[in-house]
């Protein structure tokens, strides 16, 4: 068994030298170039899908919004990571936060 190929989906062994073909015609299909390879999906960064989820939000509310609005599920960004980068556009003041007597924190972008 250690010189064998053998195909995953019929389990039909050969040897190299016999070259022997897979007993179903799918899985003999010659498959394209580019499907010859997996590349991975680029994916943007972490920062970039927070900015775009900030302008939605912005967006949907009319130009405000607080977290306790909002879903604790953001697709694939945490809500602790979306937070954190709540507190940075404030710390670079491209958002205002104001404090309202319940205790929420609202976010707006700067008159």
């Amino acid at each position: 068994m250690v010189d064998t190929l053998h195909c995953k989906r019929c389990a039909n062994i050969w040897t190299e030298e016999k070259n022997a073909k897979c007993t179903f015609d799918s899985c003999n299909i010659e498959l394209p170039a580019s499907n010859r390879t997996w590349t991975p999906a680029i994916r943007e960064s972490p920062e970039l899908r927070m900015e775009k989820q900030l302008e939605i939000y912005l967006k949907k509310f009319n130009g405000r919004f607080t977290t306790s609005a909002i879903t604790s599920n953001i697709g694939d960004i945490q809500m602790a990571m979306f937070r954190g980068y709540l507190k940075k556009c404030v710390k670079n003041r491209t958002l205002v936060e104001k404090k309202d007597d319940y205790g929420r924190f609202w976010y707006s972008r700067p008159d």
